[in-house]
């Protein structure tokens, strides 16, 4: 009985913070709260901010049983507009980053990353690129949790 209620509290808190608050709304995960002006939206693959990863490299440690992927990210503005603000999130877990080194170019804040302040605001058309190392075959499922447009 201790172990379902356990794994009842675990997954009712998995749940509770893959959602998130943005205005008076709730967006779930994959979807990106937009502040535009004084209105917020969570809108499902925003196409104003566009995130991409693209594999670098891939090996493994320990006689082939540590597999690792390194990974680029680039964010770019597509919005006419400048965007700052921009916060970047994994969902689903798959997100499981070798160690405190291995994440660069960025600012980790909880379980989400933001632009560092150097370079917190993105004109329209620029980029901001930062990388990682994770644990596995595969990227993280990242994708675009906040934006503001200016």
């Amino acid at each position: 009985m201790k172990v379902l209620i356990s794994l009842f509290v675990l997954m009712a808190v998995a749940l509770t913070s893959a959602h998130y608050n943005c205005g008076s709304n709730i967006c779930n995960p994959y979807y990106s709260c937009v502040l535009d002006g004084h209105d917020y939206g969570c809108i499902f693959r925003c196409d104003r901010v566009i995130l991409t990863q693209k594999v670098v490299k891939q090996w493994t440690d320990d006689n082939g049983s540590k597999p690792y992927t390194q990974v680029e990210v680039t964010i770019r503005n597509n919005s006419p507009r400048p965007v700052n603000n921009v916060v970047i999130g994994a969902a689903d877990g798959t997100l499981n980053i070798r160690d405190a080194t291995s994440i660069w170019n960025i600012a980790v804040v909880g379980a989400d990353f933001t632009l560092p302040s150097y370079a917190s605001t993105l004109g329209a058309g620029q980029t901001f690129t930062f990388g990682y190392i994770n644990k596995g075959n595969q990227p993280a499922n990242m994708y675009l949790k906040y934006v503001h447009v200016l």
